[in-house]
């Protein structure tokens, strides 16, 4: 039997099994294409949280509003203690007119009519850039810390660093990475039982013919080939269906981030990498299950 006679016969035996049990190898390829999309997905949101992390990060400030009376002097000497400080990239001051200004550019025009002008906020403020590579869950909170102690400096009044955002991430980063790694331990592991419990099945629906084989003089490798195609084709079909599924919540999310949170962010959930993982993970996963499955239950 040349090459191509004997892969065209391994491949229709392996079609052949999966059409014997067709609810078992749906469930199967449903199971691994769920495993592969949620671990995946798992893997996603740490890169694209990490990337929005850094794009917060490099529009990171802190401002810090002095006191009306304070002194040029003095304004001075508190812009040059902060411009020292480690992760400081820059330091602008903002007199009491200028921050009026810019708050009145933020307000609704409408608001403004007939709006005195002492009724417009402003207050000198000295505005700190943070350096970007500080936007890590240590550093944050070390800058946070840093902030409170800005504000028992003498004539600051207020200080306000918009740290939270950064914070909720780092929350939910935790909160990935803790449940992420046990759901998807728990799927990989439902994913190599059905596709295990298949290939047991079909081991028993063809006993009677893996016998004559084997007593035609059939070798170990020829009698399991199909067994194994059969899980592979199990999880390349799952990878299909799992790179459909993710490529359709990729559209959905992109679409929700840009059009009603406005961040002008881009979540990328479906890169070349990821398609690559799913493609090769799926066949793998299959010849795994399919691998244990004849170790335990054929003995040839």
């Amino acid at each position: 039997m040349n090459p191509i006679t004997r892969a065209l016969y391994f491949a229709g035996a392996a079609l052949r099994m999966m059409r014997a049990s067709p609810w078992l190898n749906v469930v199967s390829v449903l199971t691994i294409a769920v495993s592969l999309s949620l671990c995946g997905l798992f893997a996603m949101a740490f890169f694209n949280a990490h990337a929005l992390i850094r794009d917060l990060g490099s529009s990171l400030t802190i401002q810090v509003y002095l006191a009306d009376e304070t002194t040029p002097e003095r304004a001075q000497a508190i812009e040059q203690r902060l411009r020292g400080h480690e992760g400081v990239r820059s330091v602008v001051a903002l007199t009491r007119e200028a921050d009026r200004e810019r708050n009145r550019k933020l307000l609704d025009p409408e608001l403004l009519e007939g709006l005195d002008e002492e009724a417009i906020p402003g207050q000198p403020v000295l505005e700190l850039e943070l350096d970007s590579a500080l936007a890590s869950r240590g550093d944050l909170e070390r800058m946070v810390e840093w902030a409170r102690q800005i504000e028992k400096v003498e004539s600051v009044e207020d200080v306000a660093f918009g740290a939270e955002r950064l914070r909720l991430l780092f929350a939910v980063l935790e909160i990935v990475q803790s449940v992420g790694v046990v759901l998807s331990l728990v799927l990989l592991a439902s994913a190599l039982f059905f596709v295990f419990s298949t290939v047991r099945l079909a081991i028993w629906s063809r006993r009677d013919e893996i016998e004559i084989l084997a007593l035609m003089g059939a070798t170990r490798r020829f009698i399991r080939s199909p067994f194994l195609i059969e899980g592979a084709l199990q999880g390349l079909l799952g990878a299909a269906v799992a790179i459909v599924a993710v490529g359709l919540l990729h559209l959905e999310l992109e679409g929700l981030v840009r059009d009603v949170y406005l961040l002008n962010v881009q979540p990328s959930l479906l890169p070349p990498g990821m398609v690559m993982w799913l493609l090769v993970g799926g066949p793998a996963l299959g010849l795994v299950a399919a691998g244990l499955s004849l170790g335990r239950h054929l003995r040839v």
